[in-house]
């Protein structure tokens, strides 16, 4: 770490196009379902961007704004294909520029990854294949193509107008318009259109030519795309070595190096735990040697101070942040500050921004920013409480600490008792995963917030009722988590049972043998991993491991960026995956099961048997708890057991309620 941020190269200005920027610290574009369905820029994505922006972030990209807003993309799209935007999206970006910030947004038509299809409508693409949707795209013909160019050029000349310091094009990951013409895993035309690189590369260049011939000389256009698709018969990092410079003759300001493709690999876009930081580093630094241009690089740049050290040995010109800045707006400014202790970190897991969304609520979170898409209504200044309590948490797992920081905020005095010698609760047993030891940053950053606070940490302190009573306190909160689920399966009374946690907490240590886990979701097959690591470390090469799962999918709720890599490791064991298989009876060594097809089997014999068929609340105290105390919380898996983003944001909503 250098020992003065402020003389880092990453904080100097840079030039892009005819414009000068204050650092060289990009906001990555990313879809966080705030956006408004009519096109316009929503109250709460306004305030978002406007955070990072005051944050210190240089360039702020904003994701997804269409050129034609009959092709939806993901549901809400911000839009810019008629002159009624311009004026609305002055507002914005005059904000922006108020905080400090400058504008690109992501101008772009969706083409094949509109949700047009669950209309009943084909989604338009270079040629026709089954989108990540499940739906087949047709192929444009070049009168589209042409349509297509032109609403391009009109769409950036929209936001020039409204006040936008740039644009950005995405042409990366095989994915939306331009990076689908780009790939030949999309790209099967046989046209000028199609064929080889140049060919394939024609839509991009003409889009760009047709941005030049719209807008004011010098404005700038940055453009995203894959240094390799990393994918067999996708684009190579030779490919983009041979045609980048091509382009960017054409008018392209600066770069910006992604990697990946959407479909086939999504992790290798948003890289989650067990991926090296800085995946697309290499492909970066050699494009640089190759262009004339600015080059920025995304991918888990964790860290604004990773990031200095990038920009400082020249290997890249700046570069681009996604998800540490959904976990802390202001990770610039305190880095530049040098108060690197104070910034909520970034874990890359994936777990709110991605995995913590489904049908009923799409909006993004973040495990250790319960503010986000939030942010209009809890500012950066949570505010003082109407009375500072006497408040006692108990439990100092994330959702616990959480409350804790929150409520000493607040002014409220805050005691934590915790009944084990360390903080953390299950992310103790989570962080033990391979790749997942960054989860303890959490608890490093909550931990050391809260002394900050004057909060008053306990540990070795198991509470009772008359503990409390003794304490004495105006408000509790109580988080005490959640305790293994044991099924009532026959034979479950007659014989010892081993849990996933017993073993992850080293209760029962597995050193050799034949090993069965009962159960599928995310402890399970993490358990499976440590076991696997563990027993490599000692020297044996031929474990034998069966995981047994009730339902048709492992892990299904798990997002896909962080299942298909841990579901491709565990197979590569050669582990045996049995799912649809019903457990009807435990024998200590054995269990009799049932198949899809209804046939019976007995699976054994196994030296360790390991149950993680889920967890359940543990709360022996609410109850007493309300006749004594004034106020009452139950939070976190002592409510309802879940995953971490609902623990944390449930001490952030109750700290808040005090």
């Amino acid at each position: 770490i250098m020992e003065d941020m402020k003389s880092a190269k990453i904080f100097t200005p840079i030039q892009i196009g005819n414009r000068t920027f204050r650092n060289r610290i990009m906001m990555a574009p990313m879809t966080l379902s705030i956006e408004s369905m009519d096109g316009t820029v929503s109250e709460e994505l306004q305030k978002h961007y406007v955070e990072r922006a005051e944050g210190g972030v240089g360039i702020l990209e904003m994701d997804a704004v269409t050129v034609d807003l009959g092709y939806l993309y993901r549901g809400p799209t911000t839009c810019m294909d008629d002159d009624s935007y311009i004026a609305p999206f002055k507002e914005f970006t005059d904000k922006i520029h108020a905080a400090g910030g400058a504008l690109f947004p992501q101008i772009t038509h969706v083409g094949p990854e509109s949700i047009i299809g669950y209309f009943g409508q084909n989604p338009p693409g270079p040629s026709v294949y089954i989108n990540d949707n499940g739906h087949y795209t047709r192929e444009i013909d070049k009168d589209e193509i042409k349509l297509i160019i032109k609403q391009y050029g009109e769409a950036c000349k929209r936001a020039e107008q409204a006040g936008c310091d740039g644009i950005a094009l995405h042409c990366g990951h095989a994915y939306m318009m331009p990076g689908s013409f780009l790939s030949p895993l999309r790209n099967f035309r046989s046209d000028e259109y199609g064929g080889n690189i140049d060919n394939r590369s024609r839509f991009v260049c003409e889009v760009i030519d047709e941005i030049r011939r719209n807008v004011s000389p010098g404005f700038p256009i940055i453009m995203r795309v894959s240094g390799s698709e990393r994918y067999p018969g996708g684009n190579t990092l030779d490919d983009m070595l041979y045609i980048l410079p091509k382009i960017v003759a054409h008018g392209i300001d600066a770069l910006e190096i992604s990697g990946g493709t959407q479909y086939e690999a999504p992790w290798t876009i948003i890289p989650s735990h067990g991926e090296p930081r800085g995946v697309n580093v290499k492909e970066a630094t050699e494009i640089k040697k190759v262009v004339d241009v600015p080059v920025f690089v995304v991918g888990k740049i964790e860290s604004v101070v990773y990031g200095a050290e990038l920009v400082e040995r020249g290997l890249v010109d700046g570069i681009t942040l996604g998800r540490p800045l959904l976990a802390d707006p202001d990770i610039v400014n305190k880095t530049y500050e040098g108060r690197l202790e104070d910034i909520a970190p970034c874990a890359s897991c994936c777990g709110g921004c991605v995995g913590a969304r489904n049908a009923e609520d799409q909006v993004a979170k973040c495990n250790i920013n319960p503010r986000l898409g939030r942010e209009s209504r809890f500012g950066r200044d949570l505010g003082k409480a109407e009375k500072s309590k006497k408040v006692l948490i108990i439990g100092a797992g994330p959702g616990g600490l959480m409350a804790a920081k929150v409520a000493a905020e607040r002014g409220h005095k805050v005691t934590v008792w915790e009944k084990a010698h360390t903080c953390g609760g299950q992310v103790n047993m989570a962080a033990k995963a391979p790749g997942k030891q960054d989860d303890m940053k959490w608890i490093q950053y909550l931990l050391v917030q809260c002394r900050k606070l004057g909060v008053e940490l306990v540990n070795d302190k198991e509470a009772t009722v008359e503990a409390v009573k003794e304490f004495a306190p105006e408000a509790a909160i109580i988080a005490t988590g959640a305790v293994p689920f044991i099924p009532d399966i026959p034979g479950i009374t007659e014989h010892e049972i081993v849990t996933a946690q017993d073993f992850l907490t080293g209760k029962h240590p597995i050193v050799e043998g034949k090993v069965c886990i009962l159960g599928g979701g995310i402890v399970a097959l993490e358990t499976a991993e440590v076991v696997q690591q563990f027993h490599r470390y000692q020297g044996h090469d031929d474990l034998n491991m069966d995981i047994v799962e009730m339902l048709p999918t492992m892990a299904k709720d798990l997002a896909a960026n962080i299942r298909e890599p841990m579901m491709r490791r565990l197979k590569s064991h050669g582990f045996g995956m049995y799912t649809n298989t019903k457990v009807l009876k435990y024998r200590g060594n054995t269990i009799l099961v049932e198949k899809a097809d209804g046939t019976q089997v007995e699976m054994g014999p196994y030296d360790h048997i390991l149950f993680s068929m889920g967890t359940k609340p543990y709360n022996t105290l609410s109850e007493e708890l309300e006749k004594i105390v004034p106020e009452v919380k139950v939070i976190g898996d002592a409510h309802k057991a879940s995953l971490i983003v609902w623990a944390t944001r449930a001490g952030f909503d109750a700290a808040m309620e005090l």
